[in-house]
C-alpha cells in the first residue's frame, strides 16, 4: 500500500482524461475522469485561498442574472450541465437513457477541471499545454480573446 496526496490523484485523472480526449476516444470516460478530478481540485483551490471555477461561475451568474446562487446547488447544476451527474448516478426513479452531447460535455468538463488545475499549478505542464493548444485551435482562440479583451464589463478572476 502507498500513500497518495489527493492532488496527485486529481492530476493522474486529468492527465488520463486529456490523453483520452486528444486521442478522440471515449468521451464518457473523459467526462467521468474530469468530473472526479474537479471534485478534488475545487476543494484544493479553495483551501489554497484561490478562486475555484465554481465560484467564478457563480459571480458571472450573479452579474448576468442578478443573484448569487448557493455554491452547492450551483456546483451540482454545473455537474448536471457537463454530464458528470449522468455518468455517475442512476437512481431507481431515473430513466435508463439520457440525451447527451458527449463531445461538448467532454470539452466543457475538461475546461472546468483544467481551470482549477491551472489555478493551483500554472499552465506549464505538457498535458495542460496540449489541451490549451487544442482549445485555441478548435475553439477559435483568437476570436475569443478579442471578444474578451474588448469587453469592458468582463468579470476578472479574483
Amino acid at each position: 500500500m502507498a500513500q497518495y496526496h489527493k492532488h496527485d490523484i486529481a492530476k493522474f485523472q486529468l492527465i488520463t482524461a486529456v490523453e483520452i480526449f486528444l486521442s478522440g476516444k471515449d468521451r464518457s470516460s473523459v467526462i467521468t475522469l474530469a468530473g472526479a478530478a474537479s471534485g478534488i481540485l475545487d476543494t484544493l483551490v479553495n483551501k489554497a485561498g484561490k478562486e475555484p471555477f465554481v465560484d467564478y461561475a457563480r459571480r458571472v451568474h450573479h452579474k448576468h442574472v442578478g443573484y448569487m446562487p448557493k455554491r452547492k446547488s450551483y456546483s451540482h447544476h454545473i455537474d448536471k450541465q457537463l454530464g458528470v451527474v449522468d455518468h455517475k448516478h442512476l437512481s431507481k426513479n431515473d430513466s435508463e437513457t439520457v440525451d447527451l452531447d458527449l463531445d461538448k460535455m467532454a470539452v466543457d468538463a475538461l475546461i472546468r477541471a483544467t481551470s482549477d488545475y491551472i489555478a493551483l499549478n500554472g499552465q506549464d505542464e505538457p498535458f495542460i499545454k496540449m489541451f490549451l493548444q487544442w482549445t485555441w485551435v478548435n475553439m477559435d482562440g483568437e476570436v475569443l480573446m478579442e471578444k474578451f479583451k474588448s469587453d469592458p464589463e468582463r468579470i476578472k478572476p479574483l
